[in-house]
């Protein structure tokens, strides 16, 4: 009885897990005489009608541009598990997207043949995926996943992308991997906790070399998933920043080494997200920042790349050593080029100039050092992006809005026109204000999905099957 027991109480407990597993992993169980679970009546197995769309092959070779999306004719469609396109054929989404602007004409393609075509994938942001309650957003939920355990659909669907980069015309691609904070006050930072662990991190670079790709590792540090209660702010005094140098430093050694052992090609020495000025903290930041780059150059040989976003309205003087002792920049070109300015015409000559004066006085700025440029561009798809600059693509509260991101109204044109403008600038100013080494369209996108659910492609960085991408595949050749 005692055994029977144990055997009974033994089958409810598996049942009870796999269960709660397929809960959270929104799995569903084969059609059967068996009731389906709630989370299975719809959702990702709901076929969803919509109105004025156009049809979109996924297969930009197949695409004449921009005579094809001037002469797209609104369809009806039915479309099922329109959230969860991993790989398609064609991929539907509202002509309105297409937005007011007449597409650009591509002048000057392509780029010189010694300034690399990097495609960075976005960026496996997994607070926001895990914490909300809709999981059937399969984009985000299926990036939640990658990010914490490197396999499964998302992974898939990075190797599925890569061919997908190379028509792109792509010969680099670039991974970004992030720690949190998880005290700001303190400086402490979660150094030891990545989002790609090192077992993921290099079978991502194995399988991109695998395809003759070169690898770069951008890297990030986020606010944590306690923002609200210890929201991260500027730089308070020299301890602090010495401080969180030291303890960052933690984690880029790690990630130095993995470089070095899987023959990644750069690697960055800073960090995205939290980078707030420097001003008046140049002496201790340049003394840190020395023994930090001495520190990696001991594991790693190959190229150290500073991203000199926190260095404006710095004296650049105090931190030459630094500015010396990298072997590039990388740079992400203002995207709210029209805010402050009289003229804001959306128009490709319009743009190319603000670009041109911008790239000019980085030039002046930072030419005497004589280091290559890594240009990252982050355009994204939406109708005032050149005025209002870059937005979270996944919902942020906004006053009581809970999701201020839903009244931003897609215009795919934006993004092509100023795509276009920008890529003239590039190769204008290339040789003559400073030199190019790359070009970087960031935030990739590892799916076809343009249609919102809790993330928001349709409004994104990435250009993945909307006509900047054409721009792109001219450029890059």
């Amino acid at each position: 009885m005692k055994t029977f027991l144990i055997s009974i109480i033994g089958i409810v407990g598996l049942f009870v897990v796999a269960t709660a597993v397929m809960f959270v992993f929104q799995w569903c169980p084969p059609q059967g005489p068996w009731p389906m679970p709630p989370w299975c009546k719809g959702g990702i197995e709901k076929e969803i009608e919509f109105k004025d769309v156009i049809i979109v092959s996924t297969d930009i070779n197949k695409i004449n541009y921009p005579q094809f999306y001037e002469q797209a004719q609104p369809t009806n469609v039915i479309l099922k598990n329109p959230y969860c396109l991993i790989e398609v054929d064609t991929v539907a989404y509202p002509v309105s997207y297409l937005g007011e602007y007449s597409l650009p004409q591509i002048k000057g393609a392509p780029l010189p043949s010694e300034i690399k075509r990097v495609v960075a994938f976005i960026d496996l942001w997994t607070s926001h995926p895990l914490g909300n309650p809709n999981m059937n957003d399969c984009l985000s939920f299926k990036n939640a996943i990658f990010s914490l355990i490197g396999k499964g659909s998302i992974f898939e669907s990075y190797e599925k992308t890569l061919p997908r980069v190379k028509m792109l015309g792509g010969d680099t691609i670039a991974i970004t991997n992030y720690i949190l904070f998880s005290n700001f006050k303190t400086a402490s930072v979660e150094s030891e906790k990545p989002i790609i662990n090192d077992k993921t991190l290099r079978k991502i670079v194995k399988t991109a070399k695998s395809q003759e790709f070169d690898v770069l590792l951008y890297l990030n540090l986020g606010p944590g998933v306690n923002r609200v209660n210890d929201p991260v702010g500027d730089i308070p005094n020299d301890e602090w920043l010495a401080t969180l140098i030291d303890n960052y430093a933690v984690f880029l050694l790690n990630q130095a080494k993995i470089a070095e052992e899987t023959g990644i090609k750069g690697i960055m020495l800073n960090h995205f997200d939290y980078n707030p000025s420097i001003k008046g903290h140049e002496t201790a930041y340049q003394n840190k920042m020395l023994e930090l780059i001495e520190k990696v150059r001991s594991v790693y040989s190959g190229q150290l790349i500073l991203l000199i976003d926190p260095l404006w309205d710095v004296d650049l003087a105090k931190i030459s050593g630094v500015l010396s002792d990298v072997d590039a920049y990388i740079y992400t070109p203002q995207t709210n080029v029209l805010a402050g300015v009289g003229d804001k015409t959306v128009s490709v000559d319009n743009l190319k100039r603000l670009y041109l004066e911008n790239f000019k006085q980085i030039g002046v700025d930072f030419g005497k050092y004589n280091k290559p440029f890594y240009f990252r561009i982050l355009i994204q798809s939406y109708k005032d992006f050149l005025v209002d600059g870059f937005q979270e693509i996944y919902c942020t509260q906004k006053g009581v809005d809970p999701c201020y991101q839903t009244k931003l109204k897609p215009d795919f044109s934006v993004q092509a026109i100023a795509y276009e403008a920008m890529m003239e600038a590039i190769k204008e100013a290339h040789g003559k204000f400073l030199n190019v080494a790359a070009v970087d369209t960031y935030g990739y996108s590892f799916t076809d999905v343009l249609l919102p659910q809790v993330s928001l492609p349709q409004m994104s960085h990435s250009v993945r099957n909307k006509p900047a991408e054409s721009i792109i595949k001219e450029w890059f050749k």
